[in-house]
């Protein structure tokens, strides 16, 4: 054993600290009579073609007889990191990573006992994306449903195999954690972009063109699962209970999952968590991008998406050891939909609910869909603009690349109605910001709402004044009527003449709709209301 660390570590010594392919293949070949012994694993997390967080301290672990000695020793440094295999038989070293760069090897030994190689590894930036179909829909999309801009972006990928590179999780669901994968890091070739998240490879690729280093993502979404299966079941009881109604807690709790793990949308608490998240925690990761929610608004869990959101995400950082919430989670708004009712409101209060969890989770941020949306298909093709709003979140308040794009949403923050309304002037706190309403000075027959974070205002990219689609306005009835609006700079001027005595605003408040409402850069505004009207 003695020799053949001292061997290796020659070897390594004569590498410079960003090994060329040669010094790689020196290394593979060296070892090549030594394959790794069943005795001694690495964890499937880690493998050839992996993306290790830069600059900071990154676990290695796996399993080994107990008492046994591991010597890691990677590429970058030279340096050896000995361990030993504890009483359960798991061993673990955490290895100082550089700057960005590549490719590196890292060489895992226990002397005659075996040893591993694992080679082509990039050192970068890593992100955990997960949620529904629309963070899992490919690439090169679905029958009949295509990805905007995904055959240029699948023509070129070869380009930037070397920097995106993919942990494409396909586990099905487990009754209790697990520890191994079938899955390994892959390269982004044009075969392997082709099949994995369009929404992650967009946000990869963004993020990897502007830093100008290497991004590896670990995806592991589910098209229709809910948030209780991502989470272990203490961690429902000690934040969703007794924050819901009981009779919706115990209906969540009494989803039951088919014993076939690849049968059905997972339902049961905890079954994704134990076979997608629990095998990979501890990986070091910069942050998660989530995309979800359909199957919640269609199981009627809309008044308490943000308790159970807030519950994962807490569940998610605690597992990686973030008590200080220091790793963001970017979540986006489900897109509008004909859900069979294309003139229902419950997406509207889900999007709201949605937007109400960034109240109650720390560090997070969101990407808006309002006008990215198709009336007959869940599966929107425009993914790369959540993307980009994904990318942009992170580039402003991670990275601290000053974007130019600004790092909030479109929110209005004041209205104003006629001075002859029966509105009562008060600051409402609706979907995660405030709102304040105000009376004119004088009777009217319009509304002017007031946005913030519109970074150089509204309204389409030629035209003053341009008239928007989707404002509702009710009186004391509450019964909405569709009015006339227009852009004015940072404001909507909304006709509500036809309206005795306005009380109340809504904006794209339906499941679908053809609000159109964007800032002059082309993002979205959320839908919105000014009343407290229940669903």
């Amino acid at each position: 054993m003695k020799r053949f660390i001292i061997a290796a570590a020659a070897l390594l010594a004569t590498m410079c600290s960003t090994p060329s392919v040669k010094d790689i293949q020196k290394l593979t070949d060296k070892f090549a009579d030594n394959p790794l012994s069943g005795v001694i694993k690495v964890a499937d997390v880690f493998s050839n073609h992996m993306v290790l967080q830069r600059e900071t301290s990154v676990p290695i672990w796996g399993w080994a007889p107990p008492g046994l000695k591991i010597n890691v020793i990677p590429t970058w440094s030279g340096k050896k990191i000995s361990t030993e295999v504890d009483t359960e038989g798991r061993w673990e070293v955490k290895l100082d990573t550089p700057k960005a760069g590549g490719p590196y090897a890292i060489l895992i030994t226990a002397g005659k006992k075996g040893n591993a190689l694992l080679t082509d590894v990039m050192i970068g930036e890593v992100w955990l994306c997960s949620g529904q179909s629309n963070m899992e829909l490919n690439l090169v999309g679905a029958t009949s449903q295509g990805v905007e801009g995904s055959y240029e972006a699948i023509a070129e990928a070869g380009e930037y195999a070397d920097m995106i590179r993919f942990l494409d999780i396909k586990a099905g669901k487990a009754f209790e954690p697990q520890d191994t994968l079938d899955a390994a890091w892959e390269r982004t070739e044009g075969d392997v972009a082709a099949k994995v998240s369009a929404v992650a490879y967009f946000f990869a690729k963004r993020l990897t063109k502007t830093l100008g280093v290497p991004v590896g993502i670990i995806n592991n979404p589910w098209g229709g699962c809910l948030l209780p299966p991502w989470m272990p079941l203490e961690y429902m009881e000690e934040h969703v209970k007794g924050q819901i109604p009981d009779e919706a807690y115990q209906n969540i709790l009494s989803r039951v999952d088919e014993p076939d793990p690849n049968r059905d949308a997972p339902r049961q608490v905890g079954t994704l968590y134990n076979s997608r998240l629990h095998p990979v925690i501890g990986y070091a990761i910069r942050g998660f991008v989530w995309y979800q929610g359909c199957s919640e608004l269609i199981f009627n869990d809309i008044p308490y998406y943000d308790k159970l959101q807030a519950a994962m995400v807490r569940c998610w950082r605690d597992a990686w050891g973030d008590k200080d919430n220091e790793l963001p989670f970017y979540f986006a708004l489900i897109a509008p939909y004909g859900y069979s009712d294309p003139d229902g409101v419950k997406r509207g209060y889900f999007v709201e609910n949605q937007l109400a969890s960034l109240d109650i989770i720390p560090n997070s941020g969101v990407a808006v869909t309002e006008t990215l949306g198709d009336k007959g298909c869940i599966h929107p093709a425009r993914k790369k603009e959540v993307s980009d709003q994904f990318a942009v979140l992170a580039l402003e308040n991670v990275y601290g690349v000053n974007t130019g794009l600004g790092n909030g949403f479109a929110h209005p923050d004041q209205i104003t109605f006629p001075a002859n309304s029966k509105v009562e002037p008060k600051t409402i706190h609706q979907s995660g910001y405030d709102i304040e309403i105000l009376k004119a000075d004088a009777p009217g027959k319009t509304i002017t709402i007031h946005f913030a974070d519109t970074r150089i205002g509204l309204g389409h990219y030629s035209d003053y004044g341009s008239p928007v689609v989707g404002f509702e306005v009710a009186g004391p009835n509450k019964v909405f009527r569709p009015v006339p609006a227009k852009t004015l700079w940072e404001s909507v001027v909304i006709d509500c003449s036809s309206v005795p005595n306005p009380v109340a605003v809504r904006y794209a408040f339906h499941n679908w709709s053809e609000a159109d409402l964007r800032t002059t850069l082309g993002i979205p505004v959320a839908s919105f209301r000014t009343d407290d009207w229940p669903m």
